[in-house]
């Protein structure tokens, strides 16, 4: 499913309408499709008799499609005031065409707020049609007001819903940063296409549960759109199939090479979740000193014993016997739990930047930190790879001297990919997979649970094991990542999302594969 700019979808709209969709019609549709799911929810949250709905409007055309559902739920019975909270009194032309029971309070004649606050007050939901995807300047005066009266509701009465049209009102459309008084909606919902903003923080916080409806747009106008949401369709359509005859070799192998005393469930973490996966066979090439351990845990896979320091880490002198042993495999997945040493370092340096072929790639945890510290490490390092970075990480990739991000633009991530000629992985709430050829997919997972050490590490392990089965690097990413959040989510609705450990993902990866086969 594609997601869109404000200028993406201007142009699309612009496109109906030389195709003789007009404005009008999307509307109309838009209208009619919120209203339905207004009405849906008045019918679950209230009684028959004992039911308001204030709908806030501006006086552009989110406040005309707030219009149209005041129509719609005025004719099926409901409760319908409407309040435009244009000062100066303007308002969409729709107008014009509500029923005569429908009651239109000015806010240039409300300066007080008190008629806002008594029919916020009395409202069983309240729809937000004020601005939506055209904000483009910072909110003030009298609207910065009512805003902030409406928070203040919805703080003193929490059965209050509030319904966003398209995105709450207060949210910059394309870099999902928010007005200090944004509204937060328990639902929005999106026309057409989600936006960017509904899948990046902190917006999304705002957004609620979003529900994308179809506004009549021909399907076909969306194929030069370059960022899409990952659907439960597309990752059942990209899962490995499996004969019946099959045997491991079928089912690829993969080289992981990382852990150290310190971190030695690292190496358990992303060596598990290769072989829960589907992987045919796992080896992971780590310090002798802690395979003992690893034995207990994990009996299925086998290992490469590297020469190690004292202090239990890699040896400087490890890459020869990794690049001696590496054309085995089908995959590999490099620095989970290796360490921040001089000599993981070295060795690293030696094995990604000296011109080697590698199988595929995944480069993970400290190998990225220890890549951000090499001068011109991605022309020395110039073969297509997969990178995970979380924040903090891709902003010592990036060189960036300031503390770690919260937003990195979508144009800045793209442009890395492409200048790096890496596939990257950018980790957190609504994880992006941007290929170097400017192509984005969006995970529409944001789990809390998921925030704890070593949930990275059984990503890293998936995408890894879903490469060496036959998947090509895109793919392997986005099917990685919805596969590990589905994982989170199935856990989370069964203990919450506090107290979730990476090791919890492990046991449930097979059937939440199983699950999404069966979508």
């Amino acid at each position: 499913m594609k997601i869109v700019t404000t200028e993406q979808m201007s142009s699309i709209e612009n496109v109906c309408a030389k195709n003789k969709i007009s404005n009008n019609l999307l509307m109309e549709n838009a209208g009619l499709k919120a209203a339905k799911i207004c009405k849906n929810v008045l019918s679950k949250n209230s009684t028959a008799n004992n039911r308001n709905t204030l709908i806030m409007v501006g006086s552009g055309n989110n406040g005309g499609d707030g219009l149209v559902v005041a129509r719609h739920l005025s004719k099926w019975g409901e409760t319908v005031t409407v309040y435009n909270c244009s000062q100066p009194g303007r308002i969409h032309k729709k107008a014009s065409e509500l029923p005569e029971g429908i009651k239109i309070v000015q806010s240039k004649s409300d300066n007080d707020m008190k008629l806002l606050s008594g029919l916020v007050s009395e409202a069983t939901i309240v729809v937000d049609g004020i601005i939506g995807t055209g904000m483009t300047r910072p909110i003030s005066g009298q609207l910065q007001l009512q805003l902030e009266l409406l928070k203040l509701v919805q703080k003193n009465r929490p059965k209050l819903i509030v319904i966003s049209l398209d995105l709450p009102t207060g949210i910059n459309t394309d870099t999902g940063q928010t007005s200090i008084c944004a509204v937060s909606a328990d639902i929005t919902v999106a026309f057409g296409y989600p936006k960017i903003a509904h899948y990046t923080m902190p917006a999304a916080t705002n957004c609620g549960s979003v529900s994308i409806v179809d506004i009549g747009i021909p399907e076909e106008l969306g194929q030069g759109i370059n960022v899409a949401l990952i659907t439960p369709e597309w990752v059942k359509s990209k899962l490995p199939k499996r004969s019946m005859n099959a045997h491991k070799g079928d089912f690829g192998k993969v080289l992981f090479v990382g852990g150290c005393q310190q971190y030695k469930g690292a190496a358990y973490l992303a060596t598990r979740a290769s072989t829960r996966v589907g992987t045919g066979l796992v080896t992971a090439a780590t310090p002798a000193s802690i395979q003992l351990s690893l034995v207990s845990k994990i009996p299925e896979i086998t290992y490469l014993s590297l020469p190690e320091t004292a202090d239990g880490h890699i040896d400087s002198t490890a890459d020869k016997k990794v690049l001696s042993s590496m054309t085995n495999y089908d995959a590999m997945l490099i620095g989970c739990g290796i360490g921040l040493t001089d000599s993981t370092a070295s060795f690293l340096v030696k094995l990604l930047l000296s011109g080697f072929q590698l199988p595929s790639s995944v480069i993970d945890a400290d190998a990225l930190t220890i890549l951000s510290k090499q001068d011109n490490w991605y022309k020395r390092f110039n073969q297509l790879a997969i990178l995970t970075p979380h924040f903090g990480e891709m902003s010592r990739l990036i060189e960036s001297n300031a503390s770690i991000p919260e937003y990195i633009p979508m144009e800045t991530i793209i442009g890395y990919a492409q200048m790096w000629n890496k596939i990257v992985v950018l980790k957190g709430p609504y994880t992006r997979v941007v290929s170097p050829n400017g192509g984005v997919l969006l995970s529409p997972f944001a789990n809390p649970g998921l925030a704890s050490a070593g949930t990275g590490d059984v990503l890293a392990g998936i995408i890894t094991g879903l490469l060496a089965q036959g998947l090509n690097m895109t793919d392997s990413a986005a099917l990685g990542v919805y596969i590990h959040a589905t994982a989170g989510e199935r856990i989370k609705n069964k203990t919450g999302d506090a107290g979730m450990v990476a090791s919890d993902l492990l046991d449930d990866l097979p059937s939440s594969i199983a699950y999404l086969k069966g979508v």
